[in-house]
């Protein structure tokens, strides 16, 4: 088990990191993690398009699979 070093103030690591990133940073990384979240729906919503069959024969394929495991 790992034990988290504690700075003067008594946050650990975390808390020190979290506490430098200022606003300007922290709505940057929202902005871009929204875009790649919105150009990885684009892209799956058009492979789903594109391959109709096939996504339906996967998500058949998996169901099955998490059915076996489930029933257990």
């Amino acid at each position: 088990m790992a034990i988290e070093s504690q700075g003067s103030n008594g946050q650990g690591t975390a808390g020190g990191i979290l506490n430098n990133i200022n606003v300007e940073d922290a709505q940057q990384v929202m902005e871009q993690t929204r875009a790649a979240v919105e150009q990885a729906v684009d892209t799956a919503s058009d492979f789903i398009r594109e391959r109709p069959i096939l996504c339906l024969a996967g998500a058949v394929a998996l169901g099955y699979v998490i059915g076996k495991i489930v029933s257990r």
